[in-house]
């Protein structure tokens, strides 16, 4: 049977046209939103969060504290996932996304207005916990999200470009973060600590009521409301995602393992490892602020290359130089040149881009309709929290077993060994660059 590759394409009109540039734009500031305030968080780690909210520990321990507690955020993404994707896969994109960064935006705020542990003892810690895991139940449904609400408006031939709008929100998130920690941090030492590196999270409430209102003139996705005329929903979204999805869910969190672990490398280890090594706050969260910066410009390239070249190709060459560049980034750093340092953080981020850029759209198309929420929102995810999550808690366990800076053989060798894992994924997935969501879903139906 030969399926129509055009049957399922937007309509060329200038209602169209306008629905799909703002659904671009609303996955854009959603996960801007989202890794802004997350990863906002994961930057005060190395600079304020410890001696804020665990005090009276040893620097290495206080650090070991925050990280975990960051980690308690990563937890809640893929539990976050779950229970947005009853609500993805049954009524639609848009309304799960209306909710995801209004709850972030409410926690990063909370987390503004939160006494430290000098005033509030035991309690400063406990709600801050709390607060990560709201932030993480939001981040588990946002980027799956708004992924699909950009890739299921696009053309065919132009998943892999629009697939790029969340990742550039990702990068441009963490670009804001560093920007802004940066500002706060040329406060006097008292007066940052005091109430200056609150400032940041205040700003959050303006992201979010730029986000909303975007949202709120988006419509739900042609490919979605497709589906749901011709009565194609998953009536057990969650169920029937595990029961015969289970494979495509597996190669999600393979493939994506190594891209979120050196997305943690590079945005939150690496900060903390320049200042151990002598770098000052300010010139570690500049190395950080000019690796992402590259990341927003490569991104959207190897997501476009990606609809030209295919999706494997591309991700196969950036596993790879991932842990070539952190090696290089290492040495860098430790040669303790402020030159060298800036090339340390440009080299990794073009690796982690030509993994990260084919990614979007591969994994949604990985999945079926009735079933592109909840996979890719679960699987990426699961390899966010095994990745993101849990490595700068690990990375500074295996640095202070190797005695510190500047030894990083161990967590070089534990970059090396995701790098494997990923490619065991890719190795497995198919190429989808060239199929049309009709086909995919009938390849869904085949295997349901």
């Amino acid at each position: 049977m030969t399926l129509d590759r055009t049957s399922e394409q937007p309509p060329r009109t200038a209602h169209a046209t306008r629905q799909r540039r703002r659904a671009m734009w609303s996955a854009l500031l959603g996960t801007l939103v989202e890794y802004y305030d997350f990863y906002l968080y994961s930057l005060l780690a190395a600079v304020a969060i410890g001696p804020l909210f665990f005090p009276g520990a040893d620097p290495a321990a206080a650090l070991l504290a925050s990280f975990a507690t960051l980690a308690v955020g990563f937890v809640a993404r893929p539990l976050g996932a779950l229970l947005m994707t009853a609500v993805g896969d049954r009524l639609g994109r848009r309304r799960v996304l209306l909710v995801t960064v209004l709850a972030m935006g409410i926690a990063s705020l909370l987390i503004g207005l939160l006494p430290p542990y000098s005033t509030m003892g035991v309690w400063a810690p406990i709600l801050l916990v709390a607060l990560r895991v709201v932030q993480g139940l939001a981040a588990g449904g946002e980027f799956g999200g708004g992924l699909l609400m950009s890739v299921e408006y696009a053309r065919d031939r132009r998943r892999g470009l629009a697939s790029s709008a969340p990742q550039v929100g990702l990068y441009a998130g963490i670009i804001l973060a560093n920007a802004s920690l940066l500002l706060v941090t040329l406060l006097p030492r008292e007066d940052f600590l005091g109430w200056g590196w609150r400032l940041p999270f205040f700003f959050s409430l303006v992201l979010v009521a730029l986000t909303l209102w975007v949202r709120a003139g988006v419509d739900e996705t042609p490919v979605f409301e497709k589906a749901k005329r011709a009565h194609e929903l998953a009536k057990r979204p969650l169920t029937d995602l595990f029961r015969t999805q289970w494979r495509a869910l597996g190669i999600v969190v393979l493939a994506a393992f190594v891209v979120t672990t050196a997305s943690a490398l590079n945005s939150s280890f690496n900060p903390a490892y320049a200042i151990q090594l002598g770098f000052t706050s300010s010139q570690a969260l500049t190395i950080t602020l000019l690796g992402t910066a590259t990341g927003l410009l490569f991104v959207p390239l190897f997501a476009g290359l990606s609809d030209r070249w295919g999706r494997k190709r591309l991700a196969v060459g950036g596993i790879v130089l991932i842990p070539v560049t952190a090696w290089a980034a290492f040495e860098a750093l430790g040669s303790g040149r402020w030159g060298l340092a800036i090339l340390a953080a440009i080299l990794p981020a073009i690796a982690h881009s030509m993994a990260f850029g084919p990614l979007g759209a591969w994994i949604a198309e990985l999945f079926p309709t009735r079933f592109r929420y909840g996979g890719a929102s679960i699987g990426f995810q699961l390899a966010a929290t095994l990745g993101a999550g849990f490595f700068p808690l690990i990375a500074t366990g295996l640095s202070a077993a190797a005695g510190g800076a500047p030894h990083y053989g161990l967590v070089l060798g534990y970059l090396v060994v995701a790098a494997a894992i990923s490619l065991v994924g890719v190795r497995l997935a198919r190429e989808t660059s060239t199929s049309t969501f009709d086909e995919i879903d009938a390849t869904g139906k085949e295997t349901a």
